[in-house]
């Protein structure tokens, strides 16, 4: 066997092998990036293959198969990396970007493929005196050197560069695949640069036998390194910059990322402890870590120094082979927390103390037997006043009161079934026993109260405290109220309108009737250009009041464009309807006093009927807004118009 053959034996089973890898990779497409790592791969083997062709082609013909295959995987292979390289950051390539990327090597496809017609990649002749065939051509033509060379290389270095760029996006334990994957690459990079400028012999395909070369090293990334099997993680911003001691370990709990406050904690830093065991780096009082993750359930931990540290256990949720099984610990220091808990555990008057004077509700229960049935029971054994004012009854006759009564009071502002749900996620904490964190309803006469429950146990006993969160939830509503209403006018916004108008026709009944209206300023826009923009917001304030005086309390009103108004009318006959359309019509028309300007607006009001004209919001809208369009044309350009030719009704 000579040589010729020998190498063209080797390259045909690494093209096989490349092709085999990227097709695995391509068919899976389990994780992310084996798509654009596929591809490269079967890339690749066409390269390989290519050579393999050259290498031991008898014929003009079969030189040239050998040698487009070449060209195709050198054209497309830059853009592909690009794209992988994109993936490995997090980021997505847009199809319009991945087209623009692809016209160079296209059009490299296509000219070397008519090479011979034109001679724009490489000038002939296409073999040497002896009669081998050139793999590497004497001269390349222009569009080789002034297009598709500086466009490939120029595309994978931006690709390199870019991904050790941005590596601080990759979690500390992929980074070390990051950096062997942008090395691996550079091995055919050089070869290929070597290729090009005319380094070594021109009749053997050394390019394809460096990645022939390289084919262990990458199936080692793969399989040892998983490569493909990362989670790209905005890790400086989210993790590094939380406050609380975080580390992450994988299935075999070893770990795999940790921000500062860990490094500060554990007295290691990042790099010395990735892929150290957990136990490596905890000290021996740190069992409570452990029983963490064994029981998935918060444990308490004393450091070296000292300090008391409430641990949480999560699982990682991912697809990733790589993180599968992994677990997230955080760390928080109660150390204040617990000096202050055992300060009070040692003076039982300062305790009482604090207790009785304290704002938060507090109950302590026990489980006792019933003196008939002997069957376990949980009753309150203390209560403080603060506990009965929420609670609305006297400290005194809390005590002896099953468990839950109690959390039947504090919940009995709420609707019967909310109110079903806290009694039963209570009765399942108590009985574990487990924490208990709710937010619950207590009404008394016209006051309405928002209160925080805490069911812990403690010992045998759980202890409730009730923290008034009024005022919170007083603020969350506000802030939703802001969210959800027109800041100028006071009205509902569209999201707002949408929300409560669909919410309202979801909850009426099947025969409810009711109606939609369309609201437009006609001279709105006029009166804005020439009188001023305070003029224009003024006048939308004073028509909103006027919807409001003329509607019904229960109507929902809101602003949906600049000039524009919707109102859902529910539960009326299409009497009252009329009337109330002719009555906002009326109101609308009325002159606008703003300032020292005495201004007319009247509206085009379009009406749809539910359920005859529609029966749900898209559709009423829809309706009421063609509606008012045709009201509108049949008002434009006619003066004095009024009244009732200023609505118009659906069809």
């Amino acid at each position: 066997m000579n040589l010729d053959i020998l190498l063209a034996v080797v390259l045909t089973i690494g093209a096989a092998c490349y092709l085999f890898l990227g097709g695995r990779l391509i068919a899976s497409r389990r994780e992310v990036g084996s798509l654009t790592v596929g591809l490269v791969f079967c890339l690749m083997g066409i390269w390989v293959l290519g050579g393999a062709i050259e290498q031991m082609s008898g014929s003009f013909v079969v030189f040239s198969i050998g040698r487009n295959a070449h060209f195709l995987a050198t054209a497309l292979l830059p853009v592909v990396a690009f794209v992988c390289f994109r993936t490995y950051r997090g980021e997505v390539t847009p199809p319009r970007t991945l087209a623009l990327l692809l016209l160079v090597p296209v059009t490299t496809i296509a000219l070397a493929a008519t090479n011979v017609y034109h001679e724009l990649m490489w000038y002939a002749p296409f073999a040497n005196p002896e009669g081998v065939f050139l793999t590497r051509p004497a001269e390349w033509g222009p569009w080789f050197l002034f297009a598709h060379a500086p466009y490939s290389y120029s595309v994978i270095a931006i690709a390199i560069l870019s991904l050790l760029l941005h590596s601080s996006a990759v979690a500390p334990a992929h980074r070390r695949g990051l950096f062997l994957l942008t090395g691996a690459c550079m091995v055919p990079l050089c070869a290929t640069l070597a290729y090009d400028v005319g380094i070594g012999p021109d009749t053997l395909s050394f390019v394809p036998l460096a990645i022939v070369a390289m084919l262990p090293v990458y199936a080692w990334l793969l399989i040892g390194e998983r490569v493909i099997e990362f989670a790209p993680l905005a890790y400086e911003t989210v993790f590094q910059t939380m406050q609380d001691p975080v580390v992450v370990v994988d299935e075999k709990q070893r770990i795999i990322g940790m921000n500062r406050g860990a490094e500060n904690l554990l007295e290691i830093t990042e790099r010395d402890a990735l892929r150290i065991p957990l136990t490596s780096v905890m000290n021996d009082g740190a069992t409570g870590v452990f029983e963490a993750i064994a029981t998935g359930k918060p444990q308490k931990m004393m450091t070296a120094t000292g300090r008391f540290m409430h641990v949480q256990v999560s699982s990682i949720e991912t697809r990733g082979a790589a993180s599968r099984g992994g677990q997230i610990l955080m760390f928080r220091d109660v150390s204040d927390v617990e000096k202050a808990q055992t300060e009070v555990r040692n003076s039982e008057k300062l305790l009482r103390t604090l207790i009785d004077h304290s704002v938060n509700g507090i109950i302590r229960m026990r489980w006792v037997r019933g003196d008939d049935s002997g069957k376990r029971e949980l009753r309150c054994i203390f209560a403080n006043a603060a506990a009965g004012r929420f609670l609305d009854v006297e400290a005194d006759v809390l005590d002896g009161r099953p468990g839950v009564d109690i959390a039947r009071l504090a919940s009995a502002g709420m609707d019967p079934v909310a109110a079903a749900v806290v009694m039963r996620r209570f009765q399942a904490a108590v009985e574990l026993p487990e924490s208990l964190d709710v937010d619950v309803q207590q009404r008394t006469g016209d006051q309405e109260r928002w209160l925080q429950m805490i069911a812990e146990p403690v010992g045998e006993d759980i202890a409730v405290t009730l923290v008034d969160v009024t005022d919170r939830k007083a603020r969350e509503n506000h802030m939703a109220s802001i969210a959800r209403s027109d800041p100028l006018t006071g009205v509902l916004n569209r999201r707002g309108f949408e929300r409560d108008a669909a919410q309202r026709l979801r909850e009426s009944e099947d025969d409810a009737t009711g109606a939609l209206l369309f609201i437009d300023l006609n001279e709105f826009k006029h009166i804005n250009d020439e009188c001023g923009h305070e003029v224009g917001d003024q006048l939308l304030m004073i028509a909103a009041e006027r919807l409001q005086q003329s509607l019904r309390s229960c109507d929902i009103i809101g602003r949906v464009g600049g000039d524009e108004f919707v109102a859902l009318v529910p539960d009326v006959s299409a009497e009252v309807v009329d009337q109330l359309a002719s009555r906002l019509t009326e109101a609308l028309e009325a002159p606008y006093h703003i300032a020292e300007d005495t201004l007319r607006c009247s509206a085009s009001i379009g009406l749809a009927r539910y359920p005859e004209n529609a029966n749900t919001l898209t559709a009423l809208m829809r309706e009421a807004d063609h509606a008012m369009y045709r009201a509108k044309a049949r008002c434009r350009g006619v003066i004095g118009i009024k009244g009732s030719d200023l609505l118009e009704k659906a069809v």
